[in-house]
């Protein structure tokens, strides 16, 4: 299902070699733009319940600290929500599960700052345990990423989780039915084309969007989106990094 969903990760300061963190006076310069041109931004599972014409859904990828510090203020202050994907078992540590070229690491979120995220009015939902490809994993580690990170995130916010997001936009019909069998009510991947239910996003890069490109994102429209799709096939490729270092070495 293609829904206007945009997907960041990290907003900060902190340069370093990726494509998908965003210097926070840039975002800034995105969101004051949508909400000037009439647009609100709201949490997924918000967006879902009752959509309107003007609205659109942000979200974030593995609960960054930095997006609690840049991205929250501004956000809250143009009244606009998100869903934001925590990655259990690193709640609080660096994301030492990525490849990062000169382990320029980063903090994950803590308990308070989702907590308090969610008393915002935010989403908080789960992107697993430690960002795994889960295709490959036994039907026990697909069971526990699923129910164990759900556990963790729901005892944390005193709340339910509804929401599941695919590590690496990854999966197949199997996984699919494992979600959905753990009782998560939403499913989202990331660039790809949407299969068996599965929410698509259309994904954010520092060096190739702007304002007007993010409001292209959101419109939708067929030539557009086929502008955004070449890049994201591009710049999507270099995860691949990241899940050789799994392979290689686990996610640690």
């Amino acid at each position: 299902m293609k829904y206007p969903v945009l997907a960041y990760h990290k907003v900060s300061r902190q340069w370093e070699l990726s494509f998908t963190m965003m210097f926070p006076e840039h975002f800034e310069r995105q969101m004051r733009y949508l909400a000037a041109e009439g647009y609100v931004g709201r949490s997924l599972r918000e967006y879902l319940a009752d959509p309107k014409e003007n609205e659109f859904v942000l979200t974030f990828d593995d609960a960054y600290e930095c997006v609690f510090e840049h991205a929250f203020p501004v956000l809250k202050e143009l009244g606009f929500h998100a869903t934001v994907f925590v990655l259990s078992d690193f709640i609080g540590k660096d994301n030492t599960w990525d490849f990062i070229p000169g382990k320029i690491y980063s903090r994950h979120m803590n308990q308070e700052q989702l907590r308090n995220l969610h008393a915002s009015g935010w989403e908080i939902a789960s992107h697993g345990k430690a960002h795994r490809v889960m295709i490959r994993m036994t039907e026990d580690a697909i069971r526990d990423e699923l129910y164990r990170s759900r556990e963790v995130i729901a005892s944390i916010i005193r709340d339910d989780v509804h929401t599941f997001c695919f590590p690496f936009g990854v999966y197949d019909e199997h996984v699919v039915a494992e979600a959905r069998k753990a009782g998560y009510d939403h499913l989202v991947g990331f660039t790809g084309r949407p299969r068996f239910g599965v929410i698509s996003r259309s994904a954010v890069y520092r060096v190739a969007d702007n304002p007007r490109t993010v409001l292209r994102k959101i419109r939708m429209s067929a030539f557009g989106m086929t502008i955004e799709k070449m890049k994201e096939l591009f710049y999507h490729s270099f995860s691949l990094l990241t899940r050789i270092k799994h392979r290689c070495f686990g996610a640690r």
